[in-house]
């Protein structure tokens, strides 16, 4: 995209990406470095800290680089081969002297001591069966340490990813804990400095270019949203900050006219129409499955549906009945589960739509009142929308780094494209 287009269109970055707002408070972030920050003070071989072990892995997330056991990933963190132990090496900053650009499962133990019990973990230490997986462990997702933190390169087909492990599939499944000989104690790394959030709509979804002014709203590291806040059927601008569990929502300008602490921090943010009045907020629990949604009369609704883990939550009128519902997006097999009512049970409808990792979307597409589902490639920076009658149209739009949305930008019953760059 040229520089002239880049200032008329969106850019988008990943969903996984957490950011805080207001016009006027940015809130510390304790997100990771990228890959040209990443390759830290160690030598190959030498002392590494916890907190440029973690950068280094952190990298390979960022720059989505896919499994394969004979393919070579060369950048600032040096050349290692792109499975789960050529990660695991690139991350710990072993010498590739003498082995195939990185140790094995059974090797890395080699460079390691094997630790007493899991609860011994720490964030830059690695979990590993030596028969079949090994993974980098970031942290323990609850104060039970039932749920570990990780970074992995997953499978053929698959990026490396930030995602949990329960501690029960690793016990069952012979995981043992190792630390790297070499690594040694260290603070977090800095914050890096917030970025404002620049936001491009288009009101047509046909366009690759953002029909509407751009304007700025929040600064990293909020989560941009979107939703009908006053019930004028025009989709407006909002924020979550995933640190501190708070809502920014926004009729107008460039000021939230609500802020709304709900949640506890590592839950994921959804807004929706539970009571068919205006969208409102709720949460979404990875480690649990939980949804928890508050109504317009300050009400909770709470009830478990999928799996957790790394599924992210939408919303949307799947049936057309006038309420918003809830639906969760599982980026490993591209599917949809879509509920029909704000209760316990199992998915009323599944959708298979996307490829591994898209990013999903909800909106209505053709305005009939019904809410249809749709995915945000980045690797080709492209808007697919599934219609009514199962046909799909789709959009390239903005540049690659960008954040998707969906919404009814301009009140005219449909739902079209944004992006969030920063």
């Amino acid at each position: 995209m040229s520089g002239n287009a880049r200032t008329r269109t969106g850019k988008i970055a990943r969903l996984a990406v957490v950011a805080a707002l207001t016009a006027s408070t940015v809130l510390g972030s304790a997100a990771l470095t990228t890959s040209a920050q990443a390759v830290g003070v160690s030598s190959v071989g030498g002392d590494i800290t916890r907190s440029e072990i973690l950068a280094r892995a952190q990298s390979w997330v960022d720059a989505r680089v896919p499994y394969s056991q004979s393919a070579y990933r060369t950048d600032d963190n040096g050349t290692y081969r792109q499975d789960c132990s050529g990660l695991i090496s690139m991350a710990w900053h072993i010498s590739v002297s003498g082995t195939n650009y990185g140790a094995t499962t059974w090797t890395l133990p080699n460079y390691a001591v094997r630790l007493g019990s899991l609860d011994d973990l720490q964030p830059g230490d690695a979990i590993d069966n030596i028969s079949q997986h090994v993974v980098l462990f970031t942290g323990w997702a609850d104060s039970a340490h039932t749920k570990a933190n990780i970074i992995e390169e997953p499978r053929p087909g698959l990026t490396a990813r930030a995602t949990t492990y329960s501690r029960s599939y690793l016990v069952s499944n012979g995981y043992q804990p190792y630390r790297y000989k070499r690594t040694v104690d260290s603070t977090t790394p800095a914050a890096p400095a917030p970025k404002t959030m620049s936001w491009y709509l288009s009101d047509s979804a046909g366009s690759s270019t953002a029909t509407r002014s751009s304007f700025d709203y929040g600064s990293t590291p909020l989560v941009p949203l979107a939703g009908d806040f006053d019930g004028n059927g025009t989709d407006t601008q909002a924020a979550y900050d995933p640190t501190t569990s708070t809502f920014y929502l926004a009729n107008s300008g460039s000021t939230a006219q609500a802020t709304l602490v709900y949640g506890n921090p590592g839950f994921l943010p959804v807004l929706g129409r539970w009571d068919g009045s205006t969208d409102q907020i709720g949460v979404y629990q990875p480690d649990n499955g939980k949804f928890h949604l508050r109504q317009s009369d300050g009400q909770t609704v709470s009830f478990t549906f999928g799996n957790g883990g790394n599924w992210k939550p939408i919303a949307g009128d799947w049936d057309g009945n006038g309420t918003e519902t809830v639906g969760l997006y599982d980026p490993d097999t591209s599917t949809f589960y879509l509920r029909n009512s704000l209760t316990q049970g199992g998915a009323d409808e599944t959708v298979t739509f996307g490829n591994a990792n898209s990013v999903p979307i909800a909106g209505d597409w053709d305005h009939t009142g019904r809410t249809n589902i749709g995915v945000y490639m980045p690797d080709n920076r492209t808007f697919y929308f599934r219609h009514d009658d199962g046909s799909v149209t789709s959009t390239t739009y903005g540049s690659a780094g960008d954040i998707p949305l969906a919404g009814d930008w301009n009140g005219d019953g449909y739902a079209t494209q944004g992006v969030v760059h920063s």
